[in-house]
């Protein structure tokens, strides 16, 4: 059995800003975060579109940002498209106006975050956490603690737990996230809501100019968190359809974010953890919708 004076669940902005040498972070697989991106050869591109209210975390990630006008258009009943991705005002996705974006691909400043930080990593599936005994126990190791910082899913993290009755009043809506690169005529840092009530697809949102192509987000709402078959490809006939794409599609890449809306009030849950001396934070720890601008201050 290891034994680490403190260890950090979940390979995410939060626990490298603050894991420190000698901690161990620990997490499914080396690319678990929503910030990691997909590879490229010796290029990444995110995963999500990296829309920011404020000039921000200019210290803990190093990065440029661009300012940027974000246009917002609903093509169809707006009442439609509120149906398949409920109030998003309080989320990116929703945002326009001035807004901010990394200069380079976000995915891009956290992997350098990443590979400066001098914690120790395990990335093996998690089997059972037990607060009582203060122990972590994965598919390949059993690891004793001092201390607990959780960034997993507020939900996991308390099944994982065995707090089955905390996790009762808590819920989630998934999304898929198609990332792809083609002509549109669409223009750039703009956002399209699908108000059809026909089609799968939520939301479009009309990235920067890549070398083969405009860079383009198609975010689809997923009932009761469920994968369907073929989406991709049913996804990408309908941005043809309301003439979003035009030509070959050069990029294809499909995301599926189970957490991507919270349900339910956290508060109970997180007191009890602290109780065990278990601190559960940033975005999906803290179950709220945490910015990236609020997360790199959090420290």
């Amino acid at each position: 059995m290891r034994e680490v004076r403190r260890v950090f669940l979940g390979d995410s902005l939060t626990s490298n800003l603050l894991a420190e040498e000698g901690d161990l972070v620990a997490d499914f697989w080396e690319g678990g975060s929503d910030l990691y991106g997909w590879s490229l050869g010796s290029y990444c591109v995110d995963r999500v579109p990296i829309f920011l209210r404020e000039r921000c975390c200019l210290g803990t990630l190093r990065w440029d940002l661009v300012e940027v006008d974000v246009s917002v258009s609903v093509e169809g009943l707006e009442s439609a498209a509120a149906e398949k991705l409920g109030d998003l005002s309080t989320t990116v996705v929703g945002l326009g106006g001035r807004l901010y974006i990394p200069a380079k691909p976000a995915c891009s400043y956290f992997r350098r975050l990443r590979s400066d930080s001098r914690a120790q990593r395990l990335y093996s599936p998690i089997v059972r956490v037990d607060l009582e005994l203060k122990e972590v126990t994965t598919y390949h190791a059993k690891i004793r603690f001092s201390e607990l910082v959780n960034t997993l899913p507020l939900h996991y993290f308390l099944l994982k737990s065995g707090l089955e009755s905390l996790a009762e009043g808590l819920g989630y809506s998934s999304a898929h996230v198609l990332t792809l690169v083609a002509e549109s005529p669409l223009r750039s840092f703009s956002k399209l809501f699908v108000g059809h009530r026909g089609y799968l697809t939520g939301c479009v949102i009309s990235y920067g100019e890549e070398p083969l192509g405009r860079l383009l987000y198609a975010i689809t709402p997923l009932s009761k968190g469920v994968l369907k078959e073929d989406l991709a490809a049913k996804v990408v006939g309908e941005l043809k359809r309301l003439k979003v794409v035009s030509g070959p599609v050069r990029l294809l890449r499909s995301f599926y974010v189970k957490y991507f809306r919270f349900h339910g009030d956290p508060r109970r849950a997180l007191e009890e953890l602290r109780k065990y001396g278990v601190l559960s934070v940033g975005r999906y720890g803290s179950w709220s919708e945490l910015d990236l601008c609020t997360i790199c201050e959090a420290p």
